[in-house]
């Protein structure tokens, strides 16, 4: 249950990459520690044990009068190296990032400048002017800002985990601004449609913009990537977590799916602790704090010298607490991965669907009419997307998304406060027809339409209900127009 992701690896790796990569040479000063924790994102903790492993590997000098200096002293040829060494062990994680950012990202950075205040809109443009003097890391700055409205902090740790794997490396490489020409317009394309209202050109500068890294890797990799791909590539990886390191998260996560397939049965006990630590891997105290959390969503209840027993789906609402603190967030970390799909899920539906033979969407409509029989309507929007996430047509997409799904399984203490199950079925099955027809009919664009209404539908519903529990930060959620694109 390791997590490839934690910051301070990814912080070292980034720090490495530049000194290989030539951005600093030996005898060069880094910046400081604590200048590199405010460019990324990363607290000084965090920055501070990259440096000193970069110390104890012998990359880097530290002293408290000096700073952080390169110790090691590269040639050309080594600087050609490694880069070939680390672009070629990443060549197909890099190439599927990148053509999958307009499908995740486009949509959701549009929203968030069309609502950006023209004060964020001169932040942007200064931010912009400061990257060209400082190391191409500190560009993170511009991306955040570029999302800064949506109010999602999910997403920006996605962002900030895209920019470390793929941006800094590409942009820590000086000779690669050449594959983009005429790149002094970029921001005046950008903010100026947003300052002018003019919606339509704003989503041809975002798309414009996204596509042109795409291309320009694509260039890259042709030109000056000579190394063959070894056997075993580095993929790409993220935690929708911000501390990924916290495996009760995870694990808490991995009971209440278990529980939910009837892997554990209602009334049922769950296996002892000390059981669980053993076949998992994990301490004790992670399955503490774990059963502490699945306590608080309803889904168990512990009792002495009995153990501890699967509560009833339809009694979940009764057995929350929500005033927990890690349940709350729990609960927000759900409602920013619904906003997210509600923000991609239509490009990206129209993206796989459009990849798919025509067996694959029959088998598609089929599985959805199994699921209309059920007669479980609250569950159509994860039923959809995870068929959708299964077979899309990029690694990084079905990676995103599952990571997103994983989090509606925190909706669990939020069953019963929709009213009947006869209620929420004749919410449900007029959405469940419609997507259905535009499978037989291989209408995808309408498929895509009524799969965005339907996420957007249960993210208001989602955000309307955690602002009346009082869960801080759900009413900074934006709620996504529908789009007519």
């Amino acid at each position: 249950m390791e997590n490839s992701t934690e910051l301070r690896t990814v912080v070292h790796s980034v720090l490495l990459n530049q000194i290989q990569f030539g951005v600093y040479h030996c005898k060069d000063k880094l910046p400081t520690i604590e200048e590199t924790g405010a460019w990324l994102c990363v607290s000084v903790d965090t920055a501070r044990a990259a440096y000193l492993e970069l110390k104890e590997e012998g990359y880097i000098t530290l002293s408290k009068n000096v700073g952080a200096t390169v110790k090691v002293d590269y040639s050309a040829q080594d600087t050609e190296q490694f880069i070939q060494t680390f672009f070629a062990s990443r060549k197909t994680a890099i190439s599927d990032l990148a053509d999958s950012m307009k499908a995740l990202l486009s949509n959701a950075q549009w929203h968030s400048l069309k609502k950006a205040s023209p004060k964020l809109l001169t932040a942007m443009k200064e931010s912009f002017r400061k990257n060209c003097t400082v190391a191409p890391y500190a560009m993170l700055e511009h991306l955040n800002q570029k999302y800064n409205t949506l109010g999602n902090s999910i997403l920006m740790r996605l962002v900030w985990q895209m920019f470390m794997f793929l941006h800094d490396p590409f942009f820590s490489i000086e000779k690669n601004v050449q594959y983009f020409e005429h790149s002094a317009d970029y921001l005046p394309r950008l903010l100026s449609p947003c300052r002018k209202n003019d919606w339509p050109a704003l989503r041809t500068a975002v798309n414009t913009s996204i596509e042109r890294l795409a291309s320009a890797l694509s260039r890259f990799y042709e030109d000056q990537i000579t190394m063959a791909p070894p056997e075993n590539e580095i993929m790409f990886s993220w935690s929708s977590y911000k501390k990924s390191h916290q495996l009760c998260y995870t694990f808490a996560m991995e009971l209440l799916i278990a529980i939910n397939r009837g892997v554990y049965p209602v009334d049922s006990l769950l296996p002892s602790q000390k059981a669980l630590a053993d076949q998992y891997g994990i301490s004790l105290s992670t399955v503490r704090r774990a059963f502490t959390l699945l306590d608080s969503v309803g889904a168990i209840k512990s009792a002495k010298y009995v153990g501890t027993q699967v509560l009833p789906l339809d009694k979940g609402i009764e057995n929350s607490d929500f005033t927990n603190p890690v349940l709350r967030r729990r609960l927000l970390d759900m409602a920013e991965s619904l906003q997210l799909l509600a923000l991609s899920g239509k490009d990206v539906a129209l993206l796989t669907l459009s990849a798919l033979n025509p067996d694959a969407v029959g088998k598609l409509c089929q599985d959805l009419k199994e699921h209309r029989q059920q007669l479980r309507g609250e569950t159509l929007s994860y039923f959809v997307v995870s068929l959708i996430a299964q077979v899309a047509p990029y690694s990084t997409i079905r990676t995103v998304y599952t990571e997103l799904l994983r989090q509606f399984f925190w909706a669990y203490a939020l069953r019963g406060m929709k009213g009947s199950q006869e209620y929420i079925n004749t919410i449900y099955m007029p959405y469940t027809d419609v997507l259905i027809a535009s499978l037989e009919k291989k209408d995808f664009s309408r498929f895509a339409d009524h799969l965005e209404a339907l996420m957007i539908y249960d993210l208001r519903s989602v955000v309307s209900t955690l602002i009346r529990l009082g869960i801080p930060g759900a009413e900074s959620i934006l709620i996504p127009e529908e789009s007519s694109r």
